[in-house]
C-alpha cells in the first residue's frame, strides 16, 4: 500500500511541478492570505508567472498522500522527502497549494542544498522548485559545520540566504551543555550568505567570547567555508624582544590566478622600523617555483656596512619528462647576522644550487652547481667554495645468472674559491657486488672494486705543516675488496615475542694510502665512526679521502621484538687494522691498529618510553668515553618528557681547535586537554657551564580558534646579537581562507 501511495504522489508531484516558475522571487513584505486554511505564520512566498524548467525530474516519497480537487491542494504526510536538482526537502508533513505554487512544510523541516548547506526550521514555506522560502526560528549548517541561526530568515533562488537577528559560530556546541555560549560567536542584526559570490556579510555585528561582547563593527564580511583561496588580510601576530622592541606582523594574501599567489607580510618593529617580507608561489603542470625574502632599512641601528639589509630564498623544480628533472635553490643574505637577528633562519651557511637529474631503471645521473655563503663569524666568505659543476653517473647492472651484479660510477668536480685551494677531480669506479644466502641462513656479501682518480690541484696546504704546499696533478689507483658474513638466528621468547642474535664479521683489503694531504679534503671533513659505517668499505664521508690498508671488522647484535610493535636491540662492534692510517685525525678512533669500541642501544617496548644511544669508548682506557649521543623519551601522550645528551671528547679536526664539547637538552610536552599543548625545553653547554637557550610555548587549538604564546631566552653573543628574551603571540579565529594549492 505504501508503494502505491508513493507512486500516486510521484505522479501528482510531476504534474504540479510542471507549473512551478523557474524565476520565482521572494516577497517578504506580502501579508499571508488569511483565507487559506493551511496558511502558516511565516511570510509567504509568491512566485512569478514564468513556467519552470522540466529538464530535471522531481522525486517525491511519503507514507500518505491526499489530494483535494476542490481546493487543488495536495497533502503528503509521514517521512516526506522531495528532491529536484540535487536539492532535497524533508519534513513530517507538506501541504502544496498548486494555485499559488507554495508548499508549507511542517515538523522537522530540513532543506539540503547542493553545496552541502542544510537549512532547518520547525515550519517553512517554500516554492515548488525548493529554491525560495521563508521561516521563523531558522537555522543553517554551512559546509564546514559552521552554524547560523536567527529569529527569521529567507532564501532566494538557491543563491542568497538572509537571516535576521542572527548568531554565527563555527565552534561546536558544548557536549555537556549545548545551550551554553560557544568559545566565540558573532551576533548581527542581519547576516547574508551569497552563495554565488561565496561571501558571508554581517551587519551591525558584535563579536563575543564565551558570551561576553568584546568588539563591535557596523559591517564586515569573510569568504564562506567553500572558499579555499581568497585574497585578503590574514591573522596578525605579535612579538616583543629587548633588541627588536614591540612588533606586529600583518600578512596580506593575494590570489594571482588558480596556480599562483603572493603573501606580503609587513613586520612593524618599534626599535627597528619596518621589515617587509614576501612570498610568491607559482605551480605549473610539470613543476613549481617559490621565492620568499625580506628587506629593511635599518635606520635605528648603528652598524658597519650597508643600511639596507635583507635576504632571498627561492626554490623550483620541474619534471622535464618521465626520466629528467631540473631544479634550483637560491639562498642569499646581505650579511652574516641578519637572519639570526630577525629570527628568520639560524643556519651556519647558506647553500645555492642548480641541478639536472636523470633517472632510469638501473641508473642515475646528475649535474649540480653549488655556491655557499658563510654565516659563521669566524669563517671568511673568501674561503667559501664554489663548485661548478659536480657531474656524476651511477649504474647498477642486471642480476647475473650466478648471482650478483656489476656496478659503475663516475664523477667530475671543479671547485674553486677566492682564497684557498682549488681542485678539479675526475673519478671512475667499476666493481662487482655479490650476495649469497645459504640454506642454513648464512649471509655472505662480497664487493670488489677498482677506482681511479685524477686531481688537478692548486695551492693545497699540509694541515700538519702549513709550510708544505702543492700545486700540480695527482693521480691514484685504488683497488679494494670487502667481504662480510652474517648469521642471524631467531628463537621464540614467549607467545608474542622472539629473540634474535646476529654475529657479523667483515674483511677489507686495499693498498695503504698514507696521509693524502696533496689532495684537498673538500667533502670528507666530517668524521663519524659508529654502528652505521663500521662495516662500510670506505668509512669517510666523501670521495676525497680513501681508507686504505687491511682490516677486520666484527660486531654482535641482539634484539627482542614482539607482535605488538615493540622492539629493542643492542649492538657492539670494533675494528682491527693491520697498519696505522695517519690520514685519520688522532681523536677519530681509527688511526691506530685497534679502533675504539663502539656500541648502540635502542629500547622501544611500547608507546610510553623510548631510549636510543650510541657510545664510543677509548680502546686503551675503557673508562674514557670519547663520544656519546643519547636521547630518552618517556611518558604517556598527555605528559611526555625527553632528555638528550651529546659529548665529543678530543678534537676530530687536525686544523681547528674545537676542543671538547658536551651539551645537554631537556624538555617536556604536556597535553592537559585534547585542545591544549604546552612545550618547554632548554639546552646547556655542560663543558662551559653555560645555558644556551630556553624556550616555552603554549598553544590552544580547536575547530574554530587558535591561540599561541612563545617565550624564548637566548644567551649567546655574536656581533650585534646579544642575549635577549623574545616573546611571540598569535591569535586566529577559524576557519580562515586556506593559502595552500
Amino acid at each position: 500500500m505504501t508503494a502505491l501511495r508513493t507512486l500516486i504522489l510521484l505522479v501528482v508531484g510531476l504534474a504540479f511541478f510542471e507549473t512551478v516558475p523557474a524565476s520565482a522571487q521572494l516577497r517578504p513584505d506580502r501579508k499571508p492570505d488569511r483565507t487559506d486554511p493551511d496558511r502558516v505564520r511565516q511570510q509567504p512566498v509568491v512566485p512569478s508567472r514564468e513556467k519552470p524548467s522540466t529538464e530535471q525530474p522531481v522525486l517525491v516519497q511519503a507514507n500518505d498522500v491526499a489530494y483535494d480537487r476542490a481546493t487543488d491542494v495536495v497533502t503528503a504526510s509521514g517521512n516526506v522527502e522531495m528532491s529536484q536538482n540535487d536539492r532535497i526537502l524533508q519534513a513530517d508533513r507538506v501541504v502544496y497549494d498548486r494555485k499559488r505554487d507554495i508548499m508549507t512544510a511542517i515538523g522537522h523541516v530540513r532543506i539540503v542544498e547542493p553545496t552541502g548547506e542544510v537549512i532547518y526550521a520547525d515550519q517553512m514555506q517554500v516554492t515548488g522548485d525548493l529554491k525560495e522560502g521563508a521561516a521563523r526560528d531558522i537555522r543553517a549548517r554551512l559546509a564546514n559545520d559552521a552554524r547560523l541561526a536567527g529569529n527569521s530568515g529567507q532564501f532566494t533562488e538557491g543563491k542568497i540566504t538572509e537571516v535576521k537577528k542572527a548568531v554565527y559560530s563555527p565552534c561546536d556546541p558544548c557536549k555537556d551543555d549545548p545551550t551554553r555560549a560557544p568559545l566565540w560567536q558573532v551576533k548581527a542584526a542581519r547576516v547574508v550568505h551569497d552563495k554565488e559570490k561565496k561571501d558571508i556579510y554581517f551587519y551591525d555585528a558584535t563579536l563575543e567570547f564565551f558570551g561576553v561582547p568584546v568588539a563591535w563593527t557596523p559591517y564586515f564580511s569573510h569568504p564562506d567555508p567553500s572558499v579555499k583561496r581568497r585574497s585578503g588580510i590574514l591573522t596578525p601576530s605579535f612579538e616583543h624582544s629587548g633588541q627588536l622592541g614591540y612588533g606586529m606582523t600583518l600578512p596580506y594574501y593575494g590570489v594571482i590566478d588558480d596556480t599562483a599567489d603572493i603573501t606580503l607580510s609587513p613586520r612593524f618593529l618599534t626599535r627597528r622600523g619596518l621589515v617587509m617580507s614576501g612570498d610568491i608561489r607559482k605551480r605549473f603542470d610539470e613543476g613549481d617555483i617559490q621565492f620568499k625574502g625580506s628587506i629593511t632599512r635599518d635606520w635605528f641601528h648603528d652598524r658597519e656596512g650597508a643600511e639596507v639589509r635583507g635576504h632571498v630564498f627561492g626554490t623550483s623544480q620541474f619534471n622535464l619528462d618521465e626520466n629528467w628533472r631540473a631544479g634550483m635553490q637560491l639562498q642569499r643574505a646581505t650579511d652574516k647576522t641578519y637572519l639570526r637577528y630577525y629570527d628568520i633562519d639560524s643556519s651556519s651557511f647558506l647553500t645555492s644550487k642548480a641541478w639536472v637529474e636523470t633517472f632510469n631503471r638501473r641508473s642515475y645521473g646528475s649535474i649540480f652547481a653549488y655556491g655557499f655563503q658563510e654565516m659563521r663569524s669566524n669563517v671568511s666568505q673568501r674561503q667559501a667554495p664554489y663548485v661548478l659543476p659536480v657531474a656524476s653517473y651511477n649504474f647498477v647492472g642486471e642480476q647475473m645468472p650466478f648471482g650478483g651484479h656489476f656496478i659503475a660510477d663516475t664523477n667530475m668536480r671543479y671547485l674553486f674559491r677566492d682564497e684557498g685551494a682549488d681542485s678539479t677531480r675526475l673519478m671512475a669506479r667499476v666493481g662487482y657486488d655479490f650476495t649469497h644466502v645459504t640454506r642454513d641462513g648464512h649471509v655472505f656479501n662480497v664487493l670488489a672494486t677498482v677506482r681511479g682518480d685524477i686531481y688537478d690541484v692548486h695551492d693545497a696546504v699540509d694541515p700538519e705543516n702549513t709550510a708544505n704546499r702543492f700545486t700540480g696533478v695527482k693521480a691514484r689507483i685504488f683497488p679494494q675488496i670487502s667481504a662480510d658474513w652474517r648469521y642471524p638466528l631467531m628463537r621464540r621468547a614467549g607467545e608474542r615475542s622472539y629473540f634474535t642474535v646476529e654475529p657479523i664479521v667483515g674483511f677489507v683489503a686495499a693498498p695503504r694510502m698514507g696521509r693524502q694531504w696533496k689532495i684537498p679534503n673538500e667533502d670528507a671533513v666530517d668524521q663519524v665512526f659508529d654502528e652505521t659505517n663500521l662495516f662500510s668499505p670506505n668509512r669517510t664521508t666523501g670521495d676525497d679521502r680513501l681508507e686504505g690498508g687491511q682490516r677486520i671488522n666484527y660486531g654482535f647484535k641482539v634484539g627482542l621484538n614482539d607482535a605488538g610493535g615493540g622492539s629493542s636491540w643492542l649492538f657492539v662492534g670494533q675494528s682491527f687494522r693491520f697498519q696505522r692510517d695517519t690520514s685519520y685525525p688522532s681523536g677519530s678512533g681509527l688511526r691506530s691498529g685497534l679502533s675504539d669500541l663502539i656500541g648502540a642501544l635502542s629500547i622501544s617496548p611500547g608507546r610510553y618510553w623510548d631510549v636510543f644511544g650510541r657510545i664510543r669508548v677509548d680502546k686503551d682506557n675503557p673508562t674514557r668515553v670519547r663520544q656519546v649521543d643519547a636521547l630518552v623519551s618517556a611518558g604517556p601522550r598527555e605528559f611526555r618528557g625527553f632528555l638528550g645528551y651529546i659529548k665529543v671528547q678530543d678534537n676530530l679536526q687536525p686544523t681547528a681547535s674545537l676542543g671538547n664539547r658536551s651539551e645537554g637538552r631537556i624538555g617536556v610536552i604536556v597535553r592537559p586537554h585534547e585542545n591544549w599543548i604546552v612545550t618547554a625545553w632548554g639546552s646547556r653547554d655542560l663543558q662551559a657551564g653555560a645555558t644556551r637557550e630556553i624556550q616555552g610555548k603554549v598553544e590552544y587549538e580547536d575547530e574554530c580558534f587558535l591561540i599561541g604564546l612563545r617565550v624564548t631566552r637566548r644567551y649567546f653573543t655574536d656581533k650585534e646579537i646579544k642575549p635577549d628574551t623574545r616573546i611571540g603571540f598569535q591569535i586566529r579565529l577559524k576557519p580562515t581562507t586556506d593559502t595552500t594549492y
